[in-house]
């Protein structure tokens, strides 16, 4: 499965003065199709306080990309217009879990077992030993 496929986005129309929550997720980006959108960051500790960073303000056209990031993070969005707003959200998809990956291996072996073995390298010593 390849890192750069996306699942379909998600389009969320705001109304002058509404403001919802969203789960931004690592590999996501959140663009902003219409309208103005103010994007508040959560809280971020500094030092025995917490600092809240200022609004990132995305205006019709420009986008939010979540790359390289480790975590999820919760946005709270607001329209502060009197116009309307849409924004659109799209998330990576999911990268293989484990069970996934030892089964595609599993199976890539029993297809073809003789080019495994001769592709890991130990063929040379596995001879020399009988």
């Amino acid at each position: 499965m390849s890192l750069h496929t996306s699942t379909p986005p998600f389009t969320q129309h705001l109304t002058p003065g509404q403001g919802i929550w969203i789960c931004l997720t690592p590999g996501s980006t959140l663009r902003t199709t219409r309208g103005d959108v103010a994007v508040h960051w959560p809280p971020q500790a500094c030092g025995q306080g917490l600092q809240t960073p200022p609004p990132t303000w995305l205006e019709a056209g420009q986008h939010l990309p979540w790359n390289g990031q480790a975590q999820a993070v919760w946005l709270r969005l607001h329209n502060p217009r009197q116009h309307p707003a849409e924004i659109q959200l799209t998330e990576a998809a999911p990268a293989p879990g484990l069970w996934q990956q030892i089964w595609r291996g599993l199976r890539t072996t029993l297809q073809s077992p003789r080019k495994a073995a001769k592709g890991s390298g130990h063929g040379g010593a596995l001879h020399a030993a009988r």
